[in-house]
């Protein structure tokens, strides 16, 4: 079984010179902007080596150059691929600057989506790695007042919708008072209109009666007078 280590060995020293080629290769594709071509080139060599970091790394910055606002959010979206590159390198400690990097374009990806939590999130790791990186640093500061600005719009946003909401209670509000003011003069001229119905009607009873009287006063004969003998 020993003896097998050697031959094992000189195996992965040719497999470690393959994948260096194939990933120059990758880039000179890379600089050319033949970005499907460069993938080919790391594909291949993670093919070798699932594990070989500047493959990985270049072939997450390729998918980033293949991301379009087409695919942005579906499920082929490159950039998708490319975050999940970029944590699997930043959570490695084997390779510094590689981890720092991934960190940084996490952050920009972030940036870009208006994610700017994750994305001061992303800076701070990547400048506890390395603290010299200006541009980090630079885009820290510019997430930061990103994340103020909305921060302040969203309360903008909140206090209008609360005086949106405010004034439509206003209006339901005043709206229920008006119809609560008509249901009580509703209820106050009923009354009013059957008494005066009930007062017309006795008054035409009272009449009724008199006009019976005076016709049955009329309809009697007339009684005749004599004197009486002395």
């Amino acid at each position: 079984m020993a003896l097998g280590l050697p031959a094992v060995q000189a195996a992965n020293d040719g497999s470690k010179k393959v994948q260096r080629n194939m990933v120059v290769d990758g880039n000179k594709l890379f600089k050319q902007d033949k970005f499907h071509e460069a993938l080919e080139k790391y594909d291949a060599a993670l093919a070798l080596n699932p594990s070989y970091q500047y493959a990985m790394y270049n072939k997450a910055v390729t998918l980033i150059q293949l991301a379009t606002d087409d695919n942005k959010g579906q499920e082929n979206d490159p950039r998708k691929q490319a975050a999940q590159i970029f944590t699997e390198i930043a959570g490695l400690d084997s390779n510094p600057e590689l981890a720092y990097k991934s960190f940084y374009n996490l952050g920009n990806m972030a940036f870009n989506d208006n994610q700017f939590d994750q994305a001061i999130n992303m800076y701070k790791g990547s400048l506890r790695i390395n603290p010299d990186n200006k541009e980090c640093r630079q885009n820290l500061l510019l997430a930061l007042q990103k994340k103020q600005e909305q921060e302040q719009n969203q309360d903008n946003q909140d206090k209008d919708q609360d005086k949106q909401d405010q004034q439509q209670q206003d209006q339901q509000q005043q709206q229920d008072q008006q119809q609560q003011e008509q249901q009580q003069q509703q209820q106050q001229q009923q009354p009013m209109t059957q008494s005066a119905e009930q007062l017309l009607q006795a008054m035409q009873n009272k009449e009724n009666a008199t006009r019976k009287k005076n016709n049955e006063q009329q309809a009697q004969p007339a009684r005749r007078t004599t004197d009486k003998p002395w």
